[in-house]
């Protein structure tokens, strides 16, 4: 299994501190330092819409311009994504 977060988040960080204490075997990918691929993104997006994907309540996205922020589809969001 690959787990995917920030190092520094609270959930990944109680998700991790479980895997761990289950003996469940994962790898973590960490996204703030090895980044994110398209394909990776598309891959999820079959499975979520990118407005549940697009994390709206985190720091990054608070400091984004608020012209970036404004009409948003699936292409400009998978954008975003991959570069913040």
């Amino acid at each position: 299994m690959i787990l995917f977060g920030i190092k520094n988040c609270d959930t990944v960080k109680k998700a991790r501190r479980w895997l761990d204490e289950n003996n469940v075997a994962y790898q973590f990918h960490d996204f703030r330092k090895e980044g994110l691929d398209q394909a990776t993104i598309e891959g999820w997006l079959t499975s979520v819409s990118w407005e549940t994907l697009l994390n709206k309540r985190g720091t990054t996205w608070r400091q984004l311009e608020d012209s970036r922020k404004e009409h948003l589809d699936q292409q400009t969001a998978i954008a975003l994504m991959l570069k913040n």
